[in-house]
């Protein structure tokens, strides 16, 4: 398979890079700590930003009609002007980034974890972090994941193909002086995108065939915000099966019937759920390899992140 970009991803400071969390502490992740070394880190600490020291108060969020506040859980002084004004800075300086991976549980990163206290100390319910919200509607089309939900073999890899096919976007356009790059970057990523969105690889699709008809600048701005807008979608068996059939149509005049048969038999069992996803991947990967196929080794779908992201994750 094909090499990788190098993602930039927004990292909660916390999460092995350097001991800033209320109690002092600092936590070490497998998987994170295995993601460093394929990603260019921007650390970011909301409430260290904001000013607040290391050891402090425990704080937590407080929804109080229809607004939701950051509060010192000893002193009770309201901090969330404080976060907000660090965060809207720090996003605004953001450039060329590709995700963010944040704190689970943590009222300033939690992606749709932190908890929401009302009167009497009730939880109310769970939601974002007060930075993570800010950050979400900063970078609508970008993945967020906490560390906790990355122990899911399909959120990571949702996580994953989204975080470093947005990288090879960005990489690729930026700085563009050539038609034929866009048709590279779409070659490669048919798969993905048939997976994610086959409205979206349509469009996309016929774009890149009216190519010679449209401005360089136009169609790499148009092809961006499709490309991102159509890895939105959390794509489910279905639409992986869907993809895996196209794929045995592709090399099914090159195998015996035998072949055929138990190619076909592994994708109604991933379809039901008797079959995984890690499996039927390897046997594909093992039919392109053995027929030589260059245009679907070049493809994304099988392969789109480093193996080695998948540490310490059941089968």
């Amino acid at each position: 398979m094909a090499g990788f970009p190098t993602p930039t991803v927004v990292l909660s400071e916390c999460l092995g890079i350097r001991a800033v969390r209320y109690d002092g502490g600092i936590i070490f992740d497998e998987f994170v700590e295995t993601l460093k070394k394929y990603v260019t880190v921007v650390p970011v600490c909301p409430e260290v930003g904001a000013g607040l020291g290391v050891p402090r108060n425990p704080l937590a969020l407080y929804r109080d009609g229809n607004a939701v506040y950051l509060i010192d859980l000893k002193t009770g002084e309201d901090i969330t002007h404080r976060v907000k004004r660090y965060a809207e800075l720090f996003l605004s300086d953001l450039v060329d980034v590709d995700g963010f991976l944040l704190k689970s549980g943590s009222p300033s990163c939690g992606i749709g974890d932190s908890k929401i206290y009302g009167r009497g100390g009730a939880v109310l319910r769970r939601s974002n972090g007060l930075f993570a919200e800010l950050a979400r509607s900063s970078y609508p089309l970008l993945p967020f994941e906490s560390e906790k939900r990355l122990l899911n073999f399909g959120i990571r890899r949702n996580y994953l193909t989204r975080l470093f096919a947005i990288s090879d976007l960005r990489i690729s356009l930026n700085n563009i002086n050539r038609v034929e790059t866009v048709v590279e970057l779409h070659r490669r990523y048919k798969y993905v995108l048939m997976l994610y969105s086959p409205h979206y690889l349509k469009i996309l699709g016929k774009l890149v065939a009216e190519r010679s008809h449209i401005d360089l600048h136009k169609l790499v701005n148009l092809y961006r915000r499709y490309f991102l807008e159509a890895l939105m979608k959390n794509p489910g068996r279905g639409s992986y099966a869907n993809v895996f059939t196209h794929l045995y149509s592709h090399l099914k005049d090159r195998m015996s019937i035998q072949e055929r048969d138990y190619l076909k038999s592994l994708i109604d069992e991933y379809r039901v759920g008797r079959e995984t996803l890690k499996a039927l991947i390897a046997y594909f990967k093992g039919f392109i390899y053995r027929l030589g196929d260059r245009y679907l080794e070049e493809q994304k779908f099988l392969e789109p992140y480093p193996p080695e992201l998948e540490v310490g994750i059941p089968v």
